[in-house]
């Protein structure tokens, strides 16, 4: 009899575990947190998230109503503010599913971020591959906007952004890990997207749309913010960004596009030598392209001697932009860091080389264009 009955209590002992559990629909997931400074308190908005129509609808039971719930704190510091979502929210709150991060351009210039990343390091149940942002925009508006044809924000730009890049590769996602390790390096500058609400592409049910869209970058030293960028001014930063799988090249010929170039997987190296008052580097980049529009007639080497000049330029123009803000936009300071960091110590200055025009000497391109569609360069064409 005994022999039938521990195996019994056992089991019940066992199912204990499932008793404190709590359905999804009982729980507040917050899926993104802005973070704005002011009057030297920090100002935190909270994107609320539901995952039972979320459910319902990859399930097949059709396309649920988009609800989009914001919350709002202040405090003297980040941990206080989070601590003053608790009273009102009257439900359970998990923080373990959050996807996003974005800082108000306000908030990068004035507020201690340190204190930020210490807590959101120090709290176990956030997880550090969420994505950093930045924006000029009202968080509240920023978080009220939902992707098209009502779906749920879980899918939106903010949770999304590596399958955006990888479809029109331009500014790289950063998530908070890498952001971390990046402000923390000697001599590095980081780069966080942009973020702005766009009303001009999308109208839905014929009414203007707006949606999320990354329109810059913000280049941030010692966790303070230099400057950001738009981009239409960011073309260069394209060939000398990791893993960019697919980037367009606008080839003009007297101010006109003649041709359009697709350049799939480009890939640079930055090289160092020392001038005799000065480190100069050298920028190489290697790309493979498809020849998508020749508007006007070209031989390959034309096009090609033409692609590489836009190249060029483009890298060119955004050094030079990177000077008058004085911002180390290629990161040409670090480069010398990882490769000579005793040289790097002699002429570092508040921990950055100096850079003057000649610090970038060379841009080499060495581009070519395996497939022309179904119209191919004739053997007269590329020999002209």
């Amino acid at each position: 009899m005994l022999k039938r009955i521990v195996p019994l209590l056992l089991s019940v002992f066992l199912l204990t575990g499932c008793w404190g559990t709590k359905n999804i629909d009982h729980v507040v997931y917050i899926h993104s947190v802005g973070i704005d400074y002011k009057n030297n308190k920090f100002i935190v908005y909270v994107q609320l998230i539901s995952f039972t129509g979320l459910a319902k609808a990859e399930a097949g039971g059709g396309q649920q109503k988009i609800n989009t719930t914001v919350g709002k704190a202040t405090g003297k510091t980040f941990n206080i503010v989070t601590d003053n979502i608790y009273p009102s929210i009257q439900q359970m709150v998990s923080w373990g599913h959050v996807k996003a991060i974005v800082f108000t351009d306000r908030a990068l210039k004035r507020a201690p971020l340190e204190d930020v990343f210490d807590v959101l390091d120090r709290y176990n149940e956030i997880r550090h591959t969420l994505w950093v942002y930045a924006t000029k925009e009202r968080l509240d508006k920023l978080f009220s906007t939902v992707p098209l044809l009502q779906a749920s924000v879980y899918f939106s730009l903010l949770a999304n952004p590596i399958e955006i890049f990888e479809q029109s590769s331009f500014i790289r996602p950063i998530r908070l890990n890498r952001f971390v390790a990046d402000i923390n390096e000697p001599g590095k500058t980081v780069r966080i997207p942009y973020l702005t609400i766009s009303k001009t592409h999308w109208e839905e049910n014929h009414k203007i749309k707006p949606m999320l869209a990354v329109s810059g970058i913000c280049f941030l030293k010692h966790y303070k913010l230099q400057t950001c960028i738009n981009r239409s001014d960011l073309k260069g930063m394209r060939w000398v960004e990791k893993d960019i799988s697919r980037t367009p090249i606008y080839v003009k010929k007297g101010g006109n596009v003649v041709a359009s170039i697709v350049v799939l997987g480009p890939t640079s190296t930055i090289s160092y030598k020392q001038n005799t008052s000065f480190p100069q580097f050298t920028i190489e980049i290697k790309a493979k392209g498809s020849l998508i529009e020749l508007r006007k007639p070209l031989t390959e080497k034309q096009l090609l001697a033409l692609a590489k000049k836009t190249v060029e330029q483009e890298v060119r123009d955004l050094y030079m932009r990177g000077l008058t803000h004085h911002i180390d936009i290629f990161n040409l300071s670090e480069t010398l860091y990882q490769e000579r960091p005793k040289e790097w110590k002699k002429v570092s200055v508040n921990g950055s080389i100096p850079l003057r025009k000649e610090t970038l000497k060379t841009v080499k391109v060495d581009l070519s264009i395996d497939t022309s569609g179904t119209r191919k360069f004739t053997v007269d064409e590329q020999n002209r």
